[in-house]
């Protein structure tokens, strides 16, 4: 018994000396945590110039940073001809290598979306080191880099707090969609054109990349959302704000909460809509060789404030106030469809519709697309429901009986 556990010990012991740990492991103290990554065109002509975010660690994890002055995060800017290259070369500045699995963000500077974002994309798609799902914003009259420097209110990483602002805009107001890299990829691979949701700043970048910018109630330089970025075979085309972004959402069929300020008889913007549900169908058909875009939306919604004298008691003030929510609902619809007929660039998803349901009227038209796009006519229905008035029923300044 005795010599059969000493062979079975031999054994183990000899079949552990064989194994090997992971060849390329790194400990967690040897590795830069990247938070943020921005692209911009390069000092040279084909270069990048590439932004890194970088988490100090010391100083997010205790309130230790706070009192001895160190900064929550550290840059680091690399010029490159790939940006692969650009990572790699950032060791020259930094002392740990660069680690990429908790990237929230990837900002695309005005300058470089104008020449085209493909090629930028495929590292990401290409290397294990970069993440998918990580958010990508345009900067939109500034540079990536400028975005990334700027410390944000509420939030001691800015990635996360850019990351984190683009999907509560997009839950509660619906001008804005958080896409990612692997969303940005399958849009580039579509028919027509993408939106993607911009990025603005509001005041300088020397104020804001100082901590002094949180040392305040209202800081001095913001980082806020600006509209949405137009994209026409991967390059930025043109700008979309306030109704025509809003529109364009609601055609394909991403708002989730939004509200809507609607008129009340003579009182204009008097009764304020919490939109709480929104649904979007859409069709496309060829009559003659010209396409007919069905939109059918539906949405439903509870009042959340009134300035007006209605009578919310009565049904026939309520079918009123509903047929003011499509009023504006279309109105928006409609300005959105005609802004990009306009620029002659399909990123409402119609020729993806028509490719989709009927392929072989699609092999038709797909070489003028943008052309026959322009000339198409919408057919827009949109059915409002609201759902509830809130805890009062009768107007503030009139007397409850």
């Amino acid at each position: 018994m005795k010599v059969k556990m000493r062979g079975c010990l031999i054994a183990y012991l000899g079949l552990s000396l064989s194994l090997t740990g992971c060849w390329n492991s790194r400990e967690l103290n040897e590795l830069a945590i990247v938070s943020g990554i921005g692209i911009d065109q390069g000092t040279k002509p084909g270069e990048y110039k590439v932004t890194f975010q970088v988490v100090n660690p010391s100083a997010t994890a205790t309130s230790q940073g706070a009192n001895n002055g160190a900064s929550a995060i550290t840059i680091y800017t690399s010029n490159d001809h790939t940006v692969f290259g650009a990572l790699r070369k950032t060791s020259k500045q930094a002392s740990r290598q660069l680690f990429f699995a908790h990237t929230q963000l990837l900002v695309l500077g005005e300058s470089i979306a104008k020449g085209g974002i493909s090629g930028v994309l495929d590292i990401f798609e290409r290397s294990h080191e970069l993440r998918l799902n990580t958010a990508v914003l345009i900067s939109r009259d500034t540079s990536a880099a400028s975005i990334l420097k700027v410390f944000t209110p509420q939030e001691s990483i800015p990635s996360i707090g850019l990351s984190k602002k683009i999907q509560n805009t997009s839950n509660v107001w619906g001008e804005n969609q958080r896409v990612d890299v692997f969303e940005l990829i399958n849009k580039m691979t579509g028919e027509g054109g993408f939106t993607v949701s911009g990025l603005r700043m509001i005041g300088n970048v020397e104020a804001g990349k100082k901590k002094s910018n949180l040392e305040q109630s209202e800081a001095e330089t913001i980082i806020t959302m600006g509209g949405q970025a137009v994209f026409k075979k991967g390059k930025l085309e043109t700008w979309i704000d306030g109704p025509e972004a809003r529109g364009t959402d609601w055609i394909l069929n991403k708002i989730i909460e939004t509200n809507v300020d609607i008129d009340a008889g003579e009182q204009k913007k008097a009764v304020a809509v919490n939109v709480l549900l929104s649904r979007t169908e859409v069709k496309v058909e060829l009559r003659e060789g010209f396409p007919v875009f069905h939109v059918n939306v539906s949405e439903e919604g509870n009042i959340n404030e009134t300035k007006s004298s209605v009578d919310l008691s009565k049904n026939e003030e309520i079918i009123k106030l509903e047929e003011a929510m499509e009023k504006l609902t279309k109105a928006e619809i409609e300005q959105a469809f005609q802004a990009a007929q306009q620029t002659g660039v399909d990123y409402l998803n119609f020729g993806n519709e028509l490719k989709r349901t009927h392929p072989n009227a699609w092999r038709t038209v797909e070489n003028e697309w943008d052309q026959i796009f322009a000339k198409g006519t919408l057919d827009l229905k949109v059915e409002a429901y609201i759902r509830g008035t809130g805890m009062r029923l009768a107007p503030f300044m009139s007397p409850e009986k």
